[in-house]
């Protein structure tokens, strides 16, 4: 006998105490009952097992044996993920055990110790009561093999209940295992002989014996009949199994201390594991534990251990939760899992490797690793020829995007990056990404060479510029489709012009202005435009000629269709400069027009340096030293050319000159002997004759001996009359002339005459002689007086205060053929009207010139000679002045009225030469007209003023009357 000693704890009333216990190392320990029962009749009584976890201590309170208490062992996993093992007692009855939760906050490891007591007592209390020690497969207390005996020459035996095998032999009672050959059973039977029924404890292992028969029984047994609610199992031997224990090829867990086969998760030498919930088979592979009770899949090897972290599963990668085992998908980060990476795993919980599509987002996984991918990405090991952006949270990019301080742009749809020119339609702009392997896809900006070919992108937007920019102070063009830099000649056809682009390198494609020497040919470009100069170009005073294509021309070049020939100078100093007057060219002296530059021939010609004249023969060379007939007239020629003259006036070839001393003539206003100022044109020297502008101002010569005049001169061809002061000058504005004011136009210096309103004056220059008015006059048949300065004095006064100001109401001219009368047409004033008109014109679109009424009094709204709103679009636009008579039932103010209305009119009517006539004739013949002949006349509905007038005793006839000779 082997005897081990363990410490254990237990609790007595609500203390703690330990006791020392004494494992006895037997072949069997049963306690024996004297009294005899029937076999097959044994009855067990249940235990009482209280499940209780306690993560610090294992106690177990029973009314039976041992408990032996194992410490789990660290064990490392396939992801080398750490598991602490921590120790769980469970008190346990004979009930069923329910499933371990494995979803710890540690993923700490439980092993259960159970102790079970098992009272087993016979019916009839003969048999001793079997106290049964249980112990897990793992225990340390040695197997002590059982032999089974076959009873060949034996004979079973009832006796006092109880059976026994007698050896026929020797007359003694068999005890241990026998086996029974024609009953096909094993039996045990105990030291005293007696068969045994239900569970025993024998040799420190459990067997089960049929309750009625005592046959040792086999395989998965349901104990519920022998009063304890669990499936156990009994190897081929009949002892009940513990721990992991295959079966047919399956594993079941049989509790390592009832031997109950153990369901749902477990925890297995710090292992979970998955039991079929109904069957209790071992389960490997995935597992959705949701019919556990958890909403989770996991992964058990084939060991049927729960797998943690990163696991490779059928040539997949799975990552399962370091603490819960649970199988992860989406995005993960494995930092946590030793690897700085995050993945993704799809909804089966494989990672994911290469392009993918999730949640309306494309992403890259590294195709060996998986890991997440950020920042550029070639695409090419994917199979796909593009470069894609993804942001850091692992998206694909569209569009522009602002990287690193570079504008890109991925397709909107394949997210490729873009390279080379693109067109952005919603910018209206195309811009150019980078080919460069050293800044692939980066917007450039400013100068880039690319291809050969030289652009500019904006510094801002980065748009290709196309067309003709300025840029940092030149003028640069681009070809309007491609943007392409300009060099060389290029004609602008929005601007319909050629200019020139550098194609020096200092200075590429710069526009260049004014003389340029371009292969070995001299152009100019126009300062400003920068256009090529063809043609005669005057330039810094200069006249230069150009070939169809701007080539500089030199030397003697026919212009206007040949009726011209010219000089280009072809000296350095000077070159291509058209040459004037006097000039020796290859040994022959020829003379240019001073003005033209054409080269003159038969002529005579004045040296404006030398005030000098010279003759110029038919073929162009000047006459020197010689006498030469001009419209036979012979004449001397001096050595340098000078025709010599004695002083005085002379008529050469039908113009005059004037000759001082030394041969010289003379220009400019020059007095003659005769008293005639006249004047000598600087250009030729030759006498001037009718109206000339010197120096800004305006003469006029006589026609036939170029006499300066003065005075008043009337220009028929131009139908004016002007005047010229004593030096001769046109004069203009206001004149005082002989003790007269005159007026001239500031212009072309017309004098003026008739009417004139300055301000709200009215002025009256004669029309016979243009002379300003004062005193009394008797104008178309009208009296006016005018104060000593000619300003016309009213016999009214005028009140302006709703005069219509400038932008209201209407501003043309009105023709001078009518004066309109009208009368209100309401029981109202000249005030109240006026100020009407003045307030609703911009919506009623209806007023008049005047307003008269109130007593006498007149008010302006429209400004006379300007068309009026009162008797329609004809009438108005015929009738410079409208007037209004507002009305009263007071006879005294009516005839105040009245007086002022016909003055008014005959005074309108006289200044616009309108006759004095009342509603004569029809429509188009002129005079005073009232709204009533309108009516009749153009259009309308209106019969006024008659109707008022009669009023008070006034008829057509005296209006016409008064208006003819007055009041």
């Amino acid at each position: 006998m082997e005897r081990k000693t363990h410490y254990k704890m237990y609790k007595a009333g609500k203390n703690w105490v330990f006791a020392m216990l004494s494992t006895v190392a037997l072949t069997g320990v049963m306690a024996m009952s004297g009294n005899t029962a029937k076999a097959d009749t044994v009855a067990q009584s249940s235990t009482e097992q209280v499940a209780k976890v306690d993560t610090t201590s294992a106690t177990t309170t029973s009314t039976q044996a041992t408990t032996q208490v194992e410490k789990a062992t660290n064990t490392t996993n396939e992801s080398n993920a750490a598991q602490t093992a921590a120790t769980t007692t469970t008190e346990q009855s004979s009930s069923n055990v329910g499933a371990t939760n494995s979803n710890q906050a540690n993923k700490q490891a439980t092993t259960s110790s159970v102790v079970t007591s098992q009272n087993t007592s016979v019916a009839n209390k003969d048999q001793a009561t079997a106290t049964q020690s249980s112990t897990t497969q793992k225990s340390e207390e040695p197997k002590v093999e059982t032999p089974v005996n076959t009873a060949d020459n034996a004979s079973q035996k009832y006796i006092n209940g109880n059976w026994y095998l007698v050896d026929n032999s020797t007359g003694k009672n068999l005890t241990g295992f026998q086996k029974i050959e024609n009953q096909g059973k094993t039996v045990y039977y105990n030291e005293k002989g007696q068969m045994q029924h239900g569970q025993q404890v024998v040799n420190n292992q459990w067997y089960l014996f049929d309750k009625y028969t005592g046959a040792m029984q086999t395989g998965f047994q349901n104990l519920t009949s022998y009063g304890q609610n669990k499936v156990v199992y009994y190897n081929e031997k009949g002892q009940m199994q513990h721990g992991l224990t295959k079966v047919n090829q399956k594993t079941y867990y049989l509790d390592e201390v009832s031997g109950e086969v153990r369901k749902g998760q477990q925890v297995v030498g710090n292992h979970w594991y998955l039991f079929d919930k109904s069957s209790g088979v071992m389960q490997t592979g995935f597992q959705n534990l949701a019919p556990y009770g958890q909403n989770k899949v996991v992964y058990y090897a084939s060991n049927g251990q729960m797998q943690f972290g990163q696991q490779v599963v059928g040539n997949y990668w799975y990552l399962f939760d370091k603490v819960t085992g649970a199988m992860q998908t989406g995005f993960q980060n494995l930092a946590p899992y030793g690897q700085n990476k995050v993945v993704y795993y799809a909804p089966n919980g494989q990672m994911q490797h290469g392009q993918k599509y999730i949640d309306k987002h494309w992403y890259l996984f590294d195709k060996v690793t998986g890991a997440m991918q950020t920042g550029f990405q070639n695409l090419a090991p994917y199979g796909q020829n593009k470069v894609a952006y993804y942001a850091s949270n692992g998206q694909m990019q569209f569009g522009q995007k602002y990287i690193n301080k570079h504008w890109y742009l991925f397709d909107k749809v394949t997210g490729k990056m873009a390279i080379g020119f693109t067109n952005i339609p919603d910018q209206n702009k195309t811009v150019y990404y980078s080919e460069d392997k050293s800044k692939l896809g980066q917007m450039e900006f400013g100068w880039q060479d690319i291809n050969s070919g030289r652009y500019y992108l904006d510094k801002v937007t980065g748009a290709v510029q196309k067309g003709q920019k300025y840029i940092d102070g030149h003028w640069y063009n681009f070809d309007k489709v491609t943007g392409k830099m300009s060099v060389g000649f290029t004609h602008l056809t929005g601007s319909n012009k050629v200019v020139y682009y550098s194609e020096d390198k200092a200075k590429l494609g710069q526009m260049l202005y004014g003389f340029q020497t371009i292969s070995g040919k001299t152009y100019y470009f126009d300062k400003v435009q920068g256009t090529v100069a063809t043609g005669e170009k005057k330039i810094d005073n200069h006249m230069y000629l150009f070939d169809s294509k701007g080539v500089m021309q030199v030397g003697f070049h026919d212009l206007d269709g040949g009726k011209r020939t010219v000089y280009y100078s072809e000296a350095k100093s000077n070159y291509g400069q058209m040459l004037y007057g006097n000039q020796v060219i290859n040994g022959k002296n020829y003379y240019f027009d001073t003005t033209t530059g054409a080269m003159r021939k038969g002529t005579l010609v004045f040296d404006k340096t030398n005030h000098t004249l010279s003759y110029v023969t038919s073929e162009g060379l000047v006459a020197k030293n010689m006498k030469y007939k001009i419209n036979n007239v012979e004449y001397v020629f001096n050595v340098a050319g000078v025709l010599e003259h004695l002083q005085g006036e002379a008529n050469i070839a039908g113009n005059w000159y004037l000759f001082d001393n030394n041969n010289h003539v003379l220009i400019g206003f020059q007095t003659l002997k005769d008293g005639r100022k006249v004047y000598y044109s600087p250009n030729n020297a030759q006498m001037q004759y009718g109206q000339k502008y010197i120096d800004g101002h305006w003469y006029n010569f006589d026609i036939h001996n170029g006499a300066m005049k003065i005075g008043f001169i009337n220009i028929p061809e131009q139908n004016k009359t002007v005047y010229y002061a004593s030096n001769g000058q046109m004069q203009y504005g206001k004149q005082n002339i002989d003790g007269h004011w005159y007026l001239f136009n500031t212009f072309d210096g017309a004098m003026y005459k008739g009417w004139l309103m300055s301000g709200n004056d009215w002025y009256y220059y004669n029309q016979q002689n243009g002379q300003l008015q004062t005193g009394s006059a008797v104008i178309n048949g009208v009296g006016y007086n005018f104060d000593g300065n000619g300003k016309q004095i009213l016999n009214y006064s005028i009140d302006y205060r709703y005069a219509l100001p400038a932008g209201k109401g209407d501003d043309e001219t009105a023709a001078n053929n009518y004066l309109i009368l009208h009368e209100v047409g309401t029981e109202s004033g000249a005030a109240t009207n006026a100020r009407y008109f003045h307030d609703t014109v911009d919506t009623n679109e209806a007023y008049v010139t005047f307003v008269v009424g109130d007593g006498g009094k007149v008010y302006q709204v429209g400004r006379p000679g300007q068309v009026s709103w009162g008797a329609g679009r004809v009438a108005n636009h015929n009738a410079p002045v409208q007037i209004e008579l507002g009305r009263t039932y007071n006879s005294g103010q009516f005839w105040q009225d009245y007086v002022t209305y016909v003055r008014v009119a005959r005074d309108m009517a006289g200044k616009y030469g309108i006759p004095l006539t009342l509603d004569a004739g029809g429509a188009g013949t002129r005079g005073i007209k009232s709204h009533y002949w309108v009516t009749k006349n153009i259009w309308g509905d209106h019969v006024d003023p008659y109707g008022y007038l009669s009023r008070f005793g006034v008829t057509q006839a005296k209006l016409a009357h008064d208006l003819l000779y007055g009041v």
